[in-house]
């Protein structure tokens, strides 16, 4: 999964990548594109489409200028260090902790949705766990990074298994 937080225009969004599609402010967007060059893209976003071009940048550390449809838009972006960054100067030393996940129950492992190394926020889905007949995504219990990931899809885990942990 990846986040980001772009502002322009007076407006904020939340902009995140999920197995199930590009998510803006909480709600699944119909979101494809396609390369037309080195820094121009079709999109389409449901039945609309646009033709972006990124432009040369200022040289402003995470500001993009983005050419959409002949309008020119001025894009502050926050990727995902910038965003745990942000998060950890303004929280308390102590929402951040080494953790670990492991299984509430017995059951099958699907999908494990992070890897070694990702930086990850408190209650980012991490792995789906299937279990009596349900998929189950199981979260983070606090931010961090992943220092180990224990299972993979299709791994058969007992309640209480280590499936990762989070320093």
């Amino acid at each position: 999964m990846k986040k980001a937080r772009a502002r322009t225009g007076g407006h904020e969004f939340l902009v995140e990548q999920k197995h199930d599609g590009v998510h803006v402010n909480g709600h699944v967007l119909p979101v494809e594109w396609t390369a037309k060059g080195r820094q121009q893209w079709n999109l389409r976003v449901g039945a609309a489409t646009y033709e972006a071009v990124l432009l040369p940048s200022d040289g402003e550390d995470g500001i993009v200028n983005v050419l959409i449809d002949g309008r020119a838009f001025r894009v502050e972006i926050d990727d995902e260090a910038r965003l745990l960054l942000k998060k950890f100067e303004t929280e308390q030393p102590t929402k951040v902790h080494a953790a670990t996940l492991r299984s509430p129950m017995p059951g099958k492992i699907t999908r494990v949705l992070v890897s070694v190394g990702e930086l990850v926020e408190a209650g980012q889905g991490m792995v789906i766990l299937e279990a009596m007949k349900m998929e189950n995504e199981l979260r983070s219990p606090a931010a961090g990074i992943v220092k180990s990931v224990r299972v993979e899809a299709g791994d058969a885990v007992e309640k209480n298994a280590l499936l990762l942990e989070i320093a």
